[in-house]
């Protein structure tokens, strides 16, 4: 049988919007922008047959995800293992900003993410320990259904990663925009990316 994923990007933030910020945990509502996108997503999706949702506990994918919930009348199920990468010490700031405080740790960051840990924060493998975890926990648990997954851009990357077997420091190699749409589906001979970064429903 065959598991079939949709996983979404949480919709625009005033922290991903211009100078963008380390989010991280911070609990950050969606902008305006943002609030309208997951309306989008929920039209473009609407008439999928969707068994579950899935999202991370934070605000902004839960409140994403909730449009698409209300049209198929089913609940938003948070799951720790969509929660964005703990960024730890440098929740909050800019790019910028985190260069000068961390310089080592944005070097590694942008270079070799798949090395990296972020000081009194999470490193990429266990972020990715607890994506493989989640995937290992679902697609047996709703084989032959679809689900759809509400997460965040670096859990995103970093999923799509796992699924298409990308080298965890190319983790840049994916692009993963503001309430984009992703399908992937879980085949006995492993995963099998249909859809990439899928933004059409904005436009």
């Amino acid at each position: 049988m065959t598991t079939r994923f949709i996983l979404i990007r949480h919709g625009q933030t005033e922290w991903n919007r211009g100078a963008e910020r380390f989010r991280g945990r911070a609990d950050i509502p969606l902008n305006d922008l943002g609030r309208a996108q997951a309306q989008r997503v929920a039209a473009r999706l609407a008439n999928e047959t969707i068994a579950a949702i899935y999202s991370s506990p934070q605000q902004r994918t839960r409140f994403t995800a909730q449009p698409l919930a209300d049209a198929l009348n089913l609940p938003v199920q948070p799951h720790d293992g969509l929660l964005d990468i703990d960024v730890g010490a440098l929740e909050g700031m800019t790019i910028d900003e985190a260069r000068q405080v961390f310089p080592e740790v944005m070097l590694q960051w942008q270079n070799a993410p798949g090395v990296a840990k972020f000081p009194r924060g999470e490193s990429f493998k266990q972020m990715r320990a607890r994506i493989v975890a989640l995937l290992d926990e679902l697609a047996p648990k709703h084989d032959g259904a679809t689900i759809a997954l509400v997460s965040h851009r670096v859990v995103c990357c970093a999923m799509l990663g796992v699924v298409l077997g990308i080298d965890p420091n190319g983790l840049w190699r994916i692009r993963q925009d503001n309430a984009c749409v992703n399908f992937f589906e879980k085949q006995e001979q492993g995963f099998v990316v249909t859809l990439l970064n899928d933004t059409r429903h904005l436009e």
